[in-house]
């Protein structure tokens, strides 16, 4: 499994919804405690591209102004957000 982000610029929340139900159904673990951003694990066939691909072949997505990123190794971060948000984040990377 590798980890990807996604970040749409101001999404609906048709769209928001639509790309978390296709983690879900995937039975992907994912991090979304904010509205357009989301951190999934996918398998290490997916590329950004690909996964960019499947999300805009989702009914109701269209085509958003949409960025996807692949990001590997032990990845720091820093934050303001619930506490339960940090605790998936520990799982691949650490707060500094």
């Amino acid at each position: 499994m590798k980890n990807i982000a996604i970040s749409l610029n101001a999404g609906t929340p048709i769209q928001r919804n639509e790309i978390t139900k296709l983690f879900s159904n995937k039975n992907w673990a994912y991090w979304h405690w904010m509205d357009d951003f989301w951190i999934v694990q996918v398998p290490n066939e997916y590329t950004p591209k690909l996964l960019h691909n499947r999300i805009e072949e989702l009914p109701d997505i269209g085509k958003p102004t949409m960025l996807v990123f692949e990001f590997q190794g032990n990845i720091k971060y820093w934050g303001r957000n619930k506490d339960e948000a940090w605790k998936w984040l520990s799982v691949i990377g650490n707060a500094e």
